[in-house]
């Protein structure tokens, strides 16, 4: 009687054979799965690097003119976002200011902080008597504020803007971009950033547009970079 089965030998080719493809199999998971990963943490650092673009677009856009400026090396960029804009009307003979808000259906009460600048040049004119003053004490008719105060210089345009505390943005020796405004502790809007890498620079408004914001923004997560230029053109005009 004849037994069919295994000889040792070619039980150990079978068992080699399969240790071989195994290998050959959880090298390819690994692979695919560390494509994924890397895939993912991609997409993760771009999505932030968008979002801080984004943030830093919209508010630049419509900050006051002529608001910006720059320390720490071009680490940091300060202005001041527009709470209320509109046009105005200097009666010169009574030495004082009237103005209206655009798209404001109700009256609106301002806070002492609150102030108004009429054609500033420079970011030092919105803290600066004859270039700003505060709206404490403004008064108020059928949606015509009057201001006592004069201003030393006049807006082409005929606009103002209202404005209070100051925003700065700046990239930290910590690799990280902060938002602060005013007297508030500063916040993270984003990580991962190369600071030796990313700057801010400003190119001050002429006579053929606006003043316009230049980020240089270099994201890291290991050996993933993405690098980011852009433009951010600042709307309003003096």
């Amino acid at each position: 009687m004849k037994y069919k089965g295994f000889t040792l030998v070619e039980m150990v080719m079978t068992i080699v054979i399969i240790g071989i493809v195994a290998l050959g199999m959880s090298g390819f998971i690994e692979l695919g799965t560390k494509g994924y990963v890397d895939s993912v943490d991609r997409q993760r650092l771009q999505n932030q690097a968008r979002f801080v673009i984004e943030k830093l677009t919209r508010e630049f856009r419509h900050a006051v003119p002529n608001s910006f400026a720059l320390s720490d090396n071009n680490h940091c960029i300060s202005f001041y976002p527009i709470k209320y804009s509109g046009y105005y009307y200097q009666d010169e003979a009574n030495d004082n200011i009237q103005f209206i808000l655009d798209n404001q259906a109700t009256s609106v009460s301002f806070a002492n902080d609150e102030q108004i600048t009429i054609n500033p040049s420079r970011q030092a004119d919105l803290t600066t008597a004859g270039t700003s003053s505060a709206l404490g004490l403004v008064s108020e008719s059928d949606g015509v504020y009057t201001l006592t105060d004069s201003f030393s210089g006049h807006s082409i345009s005929g606009r103002h803007y209202i404005y209070t505390d100051k925003v700065t943005y700046c990239i930290t020796n910590t690799d990280v971009i902060t938002r602060k405004q005013g007297d508030d502790a500063a916040v993270y809007i984003g990580e991962n950033l190369d600071r030796s890498n990313s700057s801010f620079s400003y190119e001050e408004a002429s006579l053929q547009r606006g003043g316009v914001v230049h980020l240089d923004l270099l994201f890291i997560n290991d050996d993933e970079q993405s690098s980011y230029k852009h433009n951010v053109q600042v709307l309003n005009v003096p």
